[in-house]
């Protein structure tokens, strides 16, 4: 059944999208029975082919987009990432822990999604900025470990980009298998919706969200991972929540040790002696490190005051047309805010500024649309200091605009549109003229409908009516105009009189070169009728001979015979 795409501003959920072929290699083996000679024979064949899909590396193109934004700059603290995959069945591609040793299985509480539930082989996790490190080009054994490795077919040859963080921390925000099902969906939008979707998809998206908060003022980054034969790390029920420990002043010794070809010096968990309690001597540990198949990632930073509507409401329109308080800028009545501005000389002057957030209701500007920013300058007449407010929106607009690399394809394509339906008008234009198509049909009205039939229809037409009578027949007006045929070229030439000339062309001779024969005048009759024609009788007595005259004259050409 098929089904009916979302309408825009809206979209349709989906817990998963299993592909109808998951990734491998498959044979096809067909069998034919045939006789030949009454003796029967068997035919088989077998063909090989691959299906393949991303695992190790992940294309950019694959994503179609990020939230939070990439390298930007916001109070994120209480959203969660999350990543938009053109490819709608990525996630659910791969088995997470088929044929491994010891399977995931199911969570503790019993309630888990059941057997048949799918689990994605990717995961979104977060890091703040000093909890990672970031690798490129690394073989694949470096970077899992030699149980796993095997556990993926030991493929050679591979390379690919890694994180690195300590195990303790992976642990505590690697999602739990339950925790891996519920952050992938599925999302279908309308693929015409500019909000939603972007150029060139089908509308459908799978996402992939983190489990994690950034902490405010952080710099954070997103990393999408494999967790493919990952049993080392995910595990079926989520790592406990523990309370931070009490604070203790102790001494640490910092051990480094070098393991599987890398040094990292950093302390782990101690464990403080219990016999001396103001002053411990604790036992370093170098703690364990994990290495995780890094897919993509982005960063951004979480900082800011709050959300939009947070802001909405701390604003104090007290300051209006007030003198500037402290730590705030002065506002005059209108909302305007003295600025220093640099004019094209390079002087320096005062100007206003006023945004859109105003608490009371602003007349909309009549005089646009603007092309440039200069064109919206305006001055107040009540002080004549110069207003930029107009301008500056309208900078800001174009600025906006030329970053979008979706509305530049926009644009060109109504430029093109635009074009091509100028080009149509002109052929439909030439079309009405040259088969002078109905005068009650407008241009405008057949650049919206089809113009062949409406073409074909004044084409026939034409031709229905005719060309109409030759006004010249054997050509003698255009045979006059030849210079040998002119009677004062002739006269001219040959030193004859004007008389001589025309009487040498023929020119009173009627039929001849130089004349204009009228058309014989028609015998005006009357409207008649048939019934009238047939009570005629002499009339049709008299037609009735020629008819038997024409049909003696045939009789006689033909032989004799009646």
């Amino acid at each position: 059944m098929a089904l009916t795409p979302p309408p825009k501003g809206a979209m349709y959920l989906f817990d998963y999208a299993t592909p109808p072929l998951p990734p491998g290699s498959y044979r096809i083996h067909s069998e034919t029975d045939v006789t030949v000679d009454a003796k029967p024979h068997a035919l088989d064949h077998d063909n090989y082919f691959d299906v393949v899909g991303p695992r190790f590396n992940l294309p950019p193109t694959d994503v179609s987009g990020v939230f939070p934004p990439r390298n930007g700059h916001g109070p994120y603290q209480d959203a969660l990432a999350q990543v938009a995959i053109k490819r709608r069945t990525l996630p659910w591609e791969r088995p997470i822990d088929a044929g491994a040793p010891h399977p995931i299985g199911e969570p503790g509480d019993g309630l888990g999604l059941g057997p048949d539930y799918p689990t994605p082989w990717v995961a979104l996790l977060l890091f703040e900025e000093g909890e990672y490190s970031l690798m490129q080009g690394v073989p694949l054994e470096n970077v899992v470990p030699k149980a796993i490795f095997q556990q993926l077919g030991s493929p050679s040859n591979i390379l690919c980009d890694a994180l690195e963080a300590d195990l303790s921390l992976v642990k505590s925000i690697m999602p739990s298998k339950e925790e891996l099902q519920l952050l992938s969906h599925v999302r279908w939008v309308n693929k015409d919706d500019r909000e939603l979707s972007v150029e060139g998809s089908d509308g459908w998206f799978a996402i992939v969200m983190t489990n994690r908060v950034p902490s405010p003022n952080a710099k954070c980054r997103a990393c999408l991972v494999s967790v493919e034969q990952r049993t080392d790390l995910v595990k079926a029920d989520p790592p406990p929540s523990a309370p931070p420990p009490a604070d203790v002043v102790v001494h640490i010794e910092e051990i480094a040790q070098r393991d599987a070809g890398f040094m990292e010096v950093q302390v782990s968990r101690l464990q403080e002696t219990s016999q001396q309690r103001g002053s411990s001597r604790l036992t370093g540990i170098v703690p364990a490190k994990a290495r995780l198949v890094l897919l993509h990632s982005w960063q951004f930073v979480c900082e800011g005051n709050g959300t939009f509507f947070d802001l909405m409401q701390g604003l104090d329109v007290g300051m209006i047309g007030k003198l500037a308080l402290a730590g705030r800028p002065p506002l005059t009545d209108t909302s305007h805010l003295p600025i220093d501005l640099h004019d094209r000389g390079g002087s320096e002057e005062t100007a206003l500024y006023r945004g859109p957030l105003v608490p009371f209701v602003l007349a909309r500007d009549p005089l646009g649309p603007y092309h440039s920013a200069d064109q919206a300058r305006r001055a107040t007449p009540e002080t004549g200091v110069e207003d930029i407010s107009y301008a500056a929106a309208f900078e800001v607009g174009r600025l906006l605009a030329a970053a979008d690399a979706r509305l530049a394809q926009e644009l060109m394509r109504w430029r093109r549109q635009a074009y091509r339906q100028s080009a149509r008008l002109d052929m439909i234009a030439a079309v009405q003229i040259a088969l002078a198509l109905p005068p009650g049909i407008s241009i405008p009205q057949l650049s919206y409908e089809p113009i062949s039939p409406i073409a074909a229809t004044g084409a026939a037409t034409l031709l229905v009516k005719g060309s109409g009578p030759i006004a010249d027949r054997y050509g003698m007006t255009v045979a006059s105009r030849t210079p040998g045929l002119n009677p004062q070229n002739v006269s001219t030439a040959w030193g004859l009189t004007i008389q001589d000339a025309n009487v040498i062309l023929g020119v009173k001779t009627p039929g001849t070169l130089g004349i204009e024969v009228p058309p014989v005048a028609r015998t005006p009759r009357a409207n008649t009728t048939l019934d009238a024609v047939l009570k005629d009788q002499a009339s049709l007595a008299r037609l009735g001979m020629v008819r038997d005259r024409k049909i003696q004259n045939a009789a006689i050409k033909l032989g004799g015979s009646k």
